[in-house]
């Protein structure tokens, strides 16, 4: 087993496994637990120019995926560094909804995601940036 929920909180028994987890809870429509697999000061950057950083931050920011029903597939996984308790994972994502004129939009993302693991053996989400690539600083 990848995941464990103990007490409503879902926890990543191995870096490797944290986009699927991430993927699962989003797709059952499980804020808290969304919320629960990021460390409670995270960082979570959904677009270049928007930074979410802790978790009431987070849970307005995962609350709108959750509205607006966009569809996110795992496409690949490119890499997965470790150095003690830190994890370095890179990703490839495919986001699909339509735009403002109801057209069909797809967004491919590869975001870098830092992850730590906790006392208990499991690993949360550090650091989440879904477009490390493009420029969020003028």
């Amino acid at each position: 087993m990848t995941e464990k929920a103990v007490s409503g909180v879902v926890r990543i028994e191995r870096p490797e496994d944290g986009a699927r987890v991430f993927l699962d809870r989003l797709s059952a429509g499980d804020l808290d637990g969304l919320v629960s697999l990021f460390e409670p000061e995270a960082v979570f950057v959904p677009a270049p120019g928007h930074v979410a950083i802790g978790s009431d931050a987070l849970r307005k920011a995962f609350a709108s995926f959750l509205v607006t029903g966009t569809r996110i597939e795992l496409v690949k996984r490119f890499s997965l560094h470790q150095v003690g308790d830190i994890a370095l994972s890179t990703v490839e994502f495919k986001f699909e909804d339509t735009d403002a004129d109801s057209n069909p939009l797809t967004v491919r993302a590869r975001p870098a995601v830092v992850f730590r693991r906790q006392s208990d053996g499991s690993w949360r989400f550090l650091i989440d940036n879904e477009f490390p690539f493009e420029s969020s600083v003028p």
